[in-house]
Parts: structure tokens; C-alpha cells; sequence
């Protein structure tokens, strides 16, 4: 008999927002390995972003998927008060997941975040329905406020509400999953202190191979690939990335300055989003290379941000000073085959996968080294990477233990051990 696992995630294709990556990854892994998978999602239909259709082609065909609905976006005075999917719509999720329990059996309730909130229906799921559950950190849920966040902002009252719910939402749960363990293990420390702690598990985003077998039908790109040669970033500009793009632009200044950068290449942001703070814009502005350096906020289909990476110069992956970030890009990054620039601090565990492909030709790790220092350690792999750019030989096998069907593996084999004596 198949084992049986219920996700609930508000975001599900097509939607294209990171965190749904999440929930469709361990969905078609755990199918992969025969789990019986259902997903309870919020219908499309109220998501506040442009739906991604394409995304469609990515999911099982094994995988079932309830849709519900949610409240409309609350707006004071033309500013938005409630817009989270998951607050919008957990009534109907709680709702639902109850319907389906009563009808069905799980082994596992699986609920990743953010959206945060979601979370908090665990605990109650699991007594009325004698099932364990499990939550998984997308992100760390109380984080570390930059400089721009200052005290009784929103960021800083969304901070003080997290100390106060996660442990009522995570104090129940049998399993405690995330993309890394530093996501996790602060909460547990302030959670469980010396009480027993769950089982945890970290497992990354890891890859779908099948993935990069899939080409846009309508591609939608936000500038002309054909136009120049480019180097994509792709994904959020993080809070604590600011520093690292400061740097990376001082060199690539000085380079031009130099007579070393080439004239018909550019650097392309795509789908940073907005944050507190200066913008790329704002940074390259700044260091004089607005002209080489432009930028895309909005977010663009998957498939396209694929079919771009495939077709680049290279990529640039942009680390954080916290050393806990995974840069889960790294995957698709070195699957396009192309040359990855990347900028890393030294316990990322972005970085750890690069040295075991043998990616790390043009990456620099970051160690709290004097300013000067890491800006000649740039400088020189920035300007590497554009004159020896075709010497690029990344040892794929490696990626191997992280495909999904690995990952999701080991949050299975958790799951397993629940039933153990």
C-alpha cells in the first residue's frame, strides 16, 4: 500500500513565486518515489500575481490538487493592509485540509513557509486527526532587520509578531524540515530549549532534471537576448546582498576604467523585486555603471529564466553577509552549463555545492576580510571570468545528490522513522 502525504501551500502553478518552487519540487519527488501526493492550494483565481501557465507542465500527472478560495486583498485608504495568501485564504485551507482528511489517510501533513501563517493550523490538524506534521523553512521566519528597518516599522512589527507565533505553530510538530539548518536551529533554540526537540531534516531545493528538458512556448523576455552578450542574475535582490553588488560594480567600474570590459557585454537583473534600501539601480548609479548594469524588478516565467540562463554569457549568483543563505539558483545555474560568477560567504552552503561540482573557477567566499582585500579578490575574479570565460568544465555528476528524488528522500525517510518503535 502507497504511503500517502498532504501538502498545504497557498501558492501552487501557476503561480511562479520562489516558494511554490518548494511545494512543486517535493510534491514531484515524493511522487517519483510512489507517495500518494495531494495538494491543497489556493485557487488561482485570487493570487495577486500574473499566473505563469506554462508552470503547468511541471507538475506529476499523479499529483492531486484542491483548489480553494480566499478573501479579496484589504485596502485602507488605497494602502494594502492584508494581502498574505496564506491569512487571505486560511479558512478555506484549514477547510479543506479537514474535508479531505476525514475522507482520506495520511502519513503526513507537510506545510511549508512562508506564507507563515499557514503554519499555525498544523498543530490542531494533527490532534483532530491523529497525523503527524511537519513544518519547513523556505526562509528563516524571524530574521534579522537590515539598517533600512528601523524600530516600529512594518518590517519591524512583522518581526516582533513572528517571536510570538512560531513557537505556538512549530511547539507540535514531529518533523522540522528547511533548505539549510541555520533556517531552523534558531528557532528550535528558542522554542524547545531543553525540551525534546522534533526530528529535523535539511534538504535543499535540489533540481527537477526535467526541468531544463522543457523549452517556452511563449517566452517572455524582459530584453532582447540577441542583442548583446549578457550576464543574468536572476531572483530577489536580498536585504543583506547590498554590500556584495557594491563591490562587484566598484570592480567592474574599475575594469572599464582599464580598457578591460568588453564593449557589448552587459549585466541583466531579472526579477528582483522591490526592497528597503537602495535598488540595483541605485548601486550601479552609484559606482558609475548604469550603462553596463540594467535592471528587470518584475519576475518573468520560469521556462524563460531558463531559456535565458542557457543562452548567457554566464550567470552571476549574489550571496548574502548572513551565512545561512542557500542561493537555490545555484542548480539551475550550473544545469544551463554556462560560466557562473558568483559571490559567496565562506560557510554558504551555495558554495560548498559549486566546489563539489568543481564550479568555482570565478567564485569568491566572503570572510569578514578588510574591505580592500575583497575588492581586489572580486576585482580579479570578475575580470577572469570575462577573459578566460570558455575554460569552464563544472563536474555535473555532482548535482546527482541533490536532484529532487534525493531531497525529498530524506524528508520521506524522516517521515518513516515516526513509525519506528
Amino acid at each position: 500500500m502507497s504511503k500517502s502525504i498532504l501538502i498545504i501551500y497557498p501558492h501552487w502553478p501557476p503561480s511562479n513565486l520562489a516558494g511554490m518552487h518548494r511545494a512543486r519540487l517535493v510534491a514531484n519527488g515524493a511522487s517519483d518515489l510512489g507517495w500518494k501526493v495531494t495538494v491543497i492550494a489556493v485557487d488561482p483565481a485570487f493570487y495577486e500575481e500574473e499566473p505563469d501557465e506554462e508552470m503547468l507542465q511541471l507538475i506529476r500527472p499523479s499529483i492531486q490538487t484542491i483548489h480553494v478560495s480566499a478573501r479579496k486583498v484589504t485596502k485602507i485608504a488605497g494602502r494594502r493592509l492584508i494581502g498574505d495568501i496564506g491569512l487571505r485564504g486560511y479558512g478555506s485551507l484549514q477547510k479543506a485540509a479537514e474535508t479531505w482528511l476525514r475522507q482520506n489517510t495520511a502519513d503526513f501533513i507537510w506545510i511549508p513557509i512562508p506564507s507563515w501563517y499557514t503554519s499555525l493550523m498544523g498543530a490542531r490538524l494533527a490532534e483532530k486527526f491523529n497525523t503527524p506534521f511537519g513544518i519547513d523553512y523556505i526562509d528563516p521566519w524571524v530574521y534579522q532587520l537590515t539598517k533600512h528597518e528601523k524600530t516600529f516599522s512594518r518590517a519591524w512589527w512583522t518581526r516582533q509578531l513572528a517571536l510570538f507565533l512560531e513557537p505556538h505553530a512549530i511547539r507540535k510538530a514531529s518533523i522540522i524540515s528547511g533548505v539549510s539548518e541555520a533556517y531552523f536551529t534558531p528557532a528550535l533554540e528558542r522554542v524547545f530549549s531543553k525540551k525534546k526537540k522534533p526530528l529535523t531534516v535539511s534538504m535543499p531545493y535540489g533540481f527537477d532534471p526535467t526541468d531544463h528538458q522543457v523549452e517556452p512556448i511563449h517566452p517572455r523576455f524582459p530584453f532582447d537576448p540577441n542583442e548583446s552578450r549578457y550576464i543574468l542574475y536572476a531572483g530577489a535582490f536580498l536585504p543583506h546582498s547590498e554590500s556584495f553588488a557594491r563591490v562587484l560594480f566598484t570592480a567592474l567600474k574599475q575594469l572599464e576604467d582599464e580598457g578591460h570590459w568588453p564593449k557589448d557585454l552587459t549585466f541583466q537583473f531579472v526579477g528582483t523585486g522591490h526592497r528597503m534600501g537602495p535598488s540595483i539601480d541605485d548601486l550601479a548609479s552609484e559606482c558609475g555603471v548604469a550603462h553596463i548594469v540594467h535592471l528587470h524588478p518584475q519576475r518573468i516565467p520560469f521556462l524563460s529564466v531558463q531559456s535565458l540562463l542557457r543562452q548567457s554569457f554566464g550567470s552571476l549568483i549574489l550571496g548574502s553577509t548572513e551565512a545561512h543563505y542557500t542561493a537555490s539558483k545555484t542548480f539551475q545555474c550550473l544545469v544551463a552549463q554556462k560560466p557562473i560568477l558568483s559571490i559567496l560567504h565562506e560557510h554558504s552552503s551555495a558554495l560548498e555545492f559549486l566546489q563539489k561540482a568543481n564550479a568555482t573557477k570565478y567564485s569568491t567566499s566572503w570572510n569578514n576580510v578588510k574591505p580592500a582585500k575583497f575588492q581586489s579578490i572580486v576585482y580579479h575574479a570578475l575580470q577572469s571570468f570575462v577573459e578566460s570565460h570558455e575554460d569552464w568544465s563544472p563536474d555535473l555528476s555532482a548535482l546527482d545528490q541533490h536532484s529532487i528524488r534525493v531531497s525529498t528522500a530524506s524528508l520521506l525517510n524522516r517521515i518513516h522513522e515516526l513509525k519506528q518503535p
